[in-house]
């Protein structure tokens, strides 16, 4: 009988949980349910339970008789780094090894401070040549992390793994279309996870700092359809009836779709080779009725709700034709990534027992006698043997020696050419600014900019960039304007609105907004941004948890 354990998502507004097996071939959900996450509980991964939290998780396992001891996490976090990386073509039982041994050279940060996981992305070059892993790395800061390991031991639960929504989703969805490419997008409540699956391979993942939290709430305020104080009872609303064509839904859900969307098309722009077939939507958002129409409209491409996954039979599983929000919490178990505390190793001590029974002690103390004397001799017989063998190897160094004296000149020269080249290098070093990096600039201004942004004019020296731009709204013009406050190159504090120009044409019935950006750029050798705010979150998460 296969293994059971509770895998648990926690999200900002609801918490989901289910009794499935462990690491099986077959994937049978017991049980699930769903209770509400209370305001400060989770905030962007970081998990700070509170007593009366722990309290309802633990009384809703109790009521329904869930008597599993191994707990699973999933988890969706801005602060875990994540870094596409090719190694050697070596063992799988390997690849830890590897990956381990060059972390610092993949997250340049203190590394006491992390976990490391992988996934593996593929398989590049010639099988009957040169061959290499591509790899999805990620580090979780410790202190990220520490949360989970306190509500499994007030759970008094024994933590079995902690796993990226990413890869949990990935377990599920990546039999659903075996050949050929497709996208999972798991929205969640304030941020989505926009994945690309080749022939049944991660090949491809992002996050969209968007969810479906916006609509939900507009639901909840509007009680245009219904009367709904809740989560819960908003999630209800949008899935029975067809509420996202209303103006204030459209403007709610509009971040959403354009965000998804600018992910999507960075994607197939940069992999023409492999291009998309359909598009699957699944998380809390996926409820939402008609959303995949909309997206669909947006992305010029098939998109449908994830149901019906081969070797799942999650319809069955669940009470209701919705089940998208427990898709991530069923798949974390299937094969988790294994960010886990290392458990400590208790050192145990021999404990000698005496008795004072009939035991005649000489036999004993004869017997101890001769294995001594035995070890004694072995002992000078290892001696002699490495002396001569020492002796040996003297002789052998000593006249080694006398061949490599014509060996100093070169390594003088070399270390002299060493010192040339690092005073180059030093020299250049200072020369290095960000207008060598235009072509990335413009490539990440592509990526991240709003699909309506027209850029007017843009001018870059060597302290800074300014831009002229376009939008068809103020808060595409404020999306634009924190999409710049997260370029590596800039200081975010730096980037500033000179001017905002709204103009209305009234016989067309439209309105564009122009707007000028500058912005200074960071010192070229300055370390990553978002490796910065990752270091920067785990000393402060280290200072407030442990």
């Amino acid at each position: 009988m296969a293994a059971k354990a509770i895998s648990i998502e926690i999200g900002y507004s609801l918490t989901r949980v289910c009794e499935v097996d462990y690491k099986a071939k077959t994937h049978k959900v017991y049980r699930s349910f769903t209770i509400p996450t209370a305001e400060g509980v989770i905030n962007d991964g970081v998990l700070t339970p509170t007593p009366e939290y722990i309290e309802t998780l633990t009384t809703a396992l109790t009521e329904r008789k869930i008597k599993t001891k191994q707990v699973v996490f999933t988890i969706t976090s801005g602060r875990i780094a994540s870094r596409e990386v090719t190694i050697p073509y070596v063992k799988e039982n390997r690849i830890a090894d590897v990956v381990n041994a060059n972390a610092s050279d993949y997250f340049p940060v203190d590394l006491s401070q992390y976990q490391l996981a992988y996934s593996i992305l593929g398989v590049l070059g010639d099988p009957k040549g040169t061959q290499q892993y591509k790899l999805l790395v990620l580090a979780a800061p410790s202190a990220l992390l520490n949360g989970y390991y306190d509500l499994a031991k007030a759970l008094k639960l024994e933590l079995a793994a902690i796993d990226y929504a990413g890869n949990s989703v990935f377990q599920v969805a990546k039999d659903k279309h075996a050949q050929g490419t497709s996208l999972v997008i798991k929205i969640d409540e304030r941020s989505s996870l926009v994945m690309a699956i080749h022939d049944a391979r991660l090949a491809f993942v992002r996050n969209v700092a968007y969810g479906a939290e916006e609509a939900i709430q507009t639901v909840i305020d509007s009680k245009r359809w219904a009367e709904a104080d809740s989560v819960q009872a908003a999630m209800e609303v949008v899935s029975m009836n067809d509420c996202i064509g209303s103006p204030e839904m459209v403007e709610a859900i509009a971040p959403l779709t354009s965000g998804i969307s600018r992910v999507v098309d960075y994607y197939t722009s940069h992999n023409s080779d492999a291009s998309v077939e359909v598009v699957y939507i699944t998380g809390l958002g996926a409820n939402i009725k008609g959303l995949a129409e909309l997206l669909a409209r947006d992305l010029n491409l098939p998109v449908e709700v994830l149901r019906q996954i081969p070797g799942w039979n999650l319809e069955k599983s669940f009470r209701t034709q919705y089940y998208g929000e427990y898709v991530a919490s069923v798949g974390a178990a299937a094969a988790p990534l294994g960010f886990k505390k290392d458990a400590e190793k208790a050192k145990g001590k021999d404990k000698a027992a005496g008795g004072k029974g009939g035991i005649n002690p000489a036999p004993i103390a004869y017997a101890i006698l001769g294995l001594g004397l035995a070890i004694a001799i072995a002992l000078a017989a290892v001696s002699i043997l490495r002396y001569m063998g020492l002796e040996k190897q003297n002789m052998e160094l000593k006249a080694q020696n006398s061949d490599l004296e014509a060996i100093i000149p070169i390594y003088n020269e070399y270390t002299a050419t060493l010192a040339s080249y690092n005073l180059v290098t030093a020299m250049y070093g200072q020369t290095e600014n960000r207008n060598e990096e235009l072509v990335e600039f413009l490539e990440e201004l592509e990526s991240k900019m709003p699909s309506d942004v027209h850029v007017v004019s843009f001018t870059s020296t060597i302290d800074g960039v300014a831009i002229n731009m376009d939008v068809s709204s103020k808060s595409e013009a404020a999306a634009a304007v924190e999409q710049l406050r997260s370029f590596d190159s800039l200081i975010p504090t730096s980037v500033t609105v000179n001017s905002v120009v709204e103009e209305i044409d009234e016989e067309a019935g439209t309105i564009s907004v122009n707007f000028s950006v500058a912005a200074l750029y960071r010192d070229v050798h300055a370390p990553s941004l978002s490796d910065t705010d990752d270091e920067a979150d785990a000393d402060s998460a280290s200072n407030t948890e442990e």
